[in-house]
């Protein structure tokens, strides 16, 4: 048996989800906000900027993961690409917030280029920081601790965000929005790369040592494609998570206008995503010993209905920031659910794969898990440009009712029209724990009559 990991790596392990995490959360949730009111970029052009730039993001991701897989860096085959991204992701992240005194079409070029140069590098980091889990942790229970101890990191990350971000951003820019940017970026970049070159100093001996196995039989790029194309739970399962994915970032994106706006009180936004993370940390604990008695089929969609109930009634009784607010926590308990479960899921699909073709594709197949979240954060961008420039909005217009009207339809329909669209898409997928027992049982029956033991 192997040796079990240290209590303290799986901590420090979790020191590198954490800074990522608050820092990237600043990009979802306020870049927009910063294109439109701050650098001054109309909103359909912003839409169009994040939408060009989020989709270059998502087609890098299985690229970044070739890159790593194809390298043999001397620190290591992971631990290299951590110790050298994050002064590339912080250098561009500042960029990406730095307003700077250029024409509208060279800002919106530099922006942009800005932002695909800080994803791409963040592709290349966070990808080699998940690939560690296996080799920090050779034991099943080893892993589950290091996964469990990111999400932990996760949830804990953003609820820090909620409560300081906007605060410091007002603080540190004393009434000059984009110097509070400019300075909290350096700051949350800055706890990203201590947090990774944290991982990077207690994954030394691991990387440089464990990854000798011998080569394992490999597919070719036209097999592993194949092998998404042709599994039907993971296609649901992938179109299900971008629809889910892009409700919350259409949501968040429009957030800072709904409490601009709509509220008058951009301070009460912090109040707001405070609220929602320590109800997606709720409902992370409740949705595995739901899924036991339900199926983890049945709970997603479960999830899915609470946060669709809590949009629509946010768009017809909401009509103070308490009762959005509050609506919004209970959907996004339920929006947690799928947090909790499309891991799992997703290794339910790379089963169905195996057994229906006999050939195993885990590693390109788990690849894909980040990529409905980019996505998400491509339509979700889009949405919220497209959806504000619909309603004729311009920055620094006046809260005249038409336009808090149409803030508040946008901020709970738009989102609601995704989810929706993800519960259908739900209905679909068949995968359940009795079947995939029974897949499993087919694949080691297989295995052994292939290899019959002499």
């Amino acid at each position: 048996m192997s040796e079990r990991i240290r209590k303290g790596i799986i901590n420090a392990y979790g020191f590198g989800e954490l800074g990522f995490i608050i820092m990237m959360t600043l990009a979802t949730t306020y870049y927009s906000y910063f294109l439109t009111d701050v650098a001054y970029i109309g909103a359909a052009a912003m839409g169009t900027i994040l939408l060009v730039a989020r989709i270059v993001d998502a087609i890098s991701v299985p690229i970044a993961g070739a890159i790593i897989e194809k390298s043999n860096m001397k620190w290591g085959k992971y631990r290299s690409w951590i110790l050298a991204s994050p002064p590339f992701i912080l250098l561009f992240f500042i960029l990406m917030f730095t307003n700077l005194n250029i024409s509208p079409v060279a800002k919106a070029i530099y922006l942009g280029g800005s932002y695909i140069i800080a994803h791409v590098c963040v592709n290349l980091g966070y990808t080699s920081y998940l690939s560690l889990i296996p080799i920090l942790g050779t034991e099943p229970k080893d892993r589950l601790l290091l996964a469990s101890r990111r999400g932990q990191a996760n949830a804990a990350g953003k609820i820090i965000f909620s409560v300081i971000a906007m605060p410091m951003i007002i603080f540190l820019g004393g009434g000059n929005e984009g110097r509070g940017f400019f300075i909290t970026t350096i700051i949350f970049t800055s706890l990203m790369l201590i947090g990774f070159y944290i991982v990077a100093n207690i994954s030394k001996d691991f990387d440089t040592s464990r990854d000798t196995n011998t080569k394992k039989e490999k597919l070719s790029t036209n097999e592993m494609i194949s092998q998404v194309f042709i599994n039907k739970p993971l296609l649901i399962l992938m179109f299900t998570e971008i629809t889910r994915w892009t409700s919350m970032f259409t949501l968040y994106g429009l957030a800072a206008y709904y409490f601009r706006y709509v509220v008058d009180n951009m301070l009460m936004i912090s109040v707001f995503f405070t609220s929602v993370n320590i109800a997606m940390l709720v409902g992370t604990t409740v949705a595995a010993p739901l899924a036991q008695k339900i199926g983890k089929r049945n709970t997603y969609l479960c999830g899915l209905g609470i946060l669709l109930l809590s949009l629509v009634l946010a768009w017809l009784i909401a009509n103070n920031a308490m009762t959005f607010i509050v609506l919004m926590t209970i959907g996004y308990f339920g929006f947690a659910f799928g947090n909790n479960l499309n891991a799992a899921m997703y290794s339910d699909a790379v089963d169905y794969g195996e057994w229906k073709t006999g050939k195993n594709a885990r590693g390109f197949i788990m690849s894909m898990f980040s990529l409905p979240i980019k996505i998400g954060i491509a339509i979700g961008g889009a949405a919220v440009g497209y959806g504000l420039a619909a309603i004729g909005y311009m920055a620094d217009s006046v809260a005249t009712t038409q336009l808090v009207g149409s803030i508040n339809m946008l901020i709970t329909l738009l989102p609601a029209f995704f989810v929706a669209l993800g519960i259908i898409g739900m209905f679909f997928y068949k995968l359940n724990n009795e079947n995939i027992i029974q897949m499993q049982l087919e694949i080691q029956q297989r295995k052994a009559s292939e290899n019959p033991v002499n």
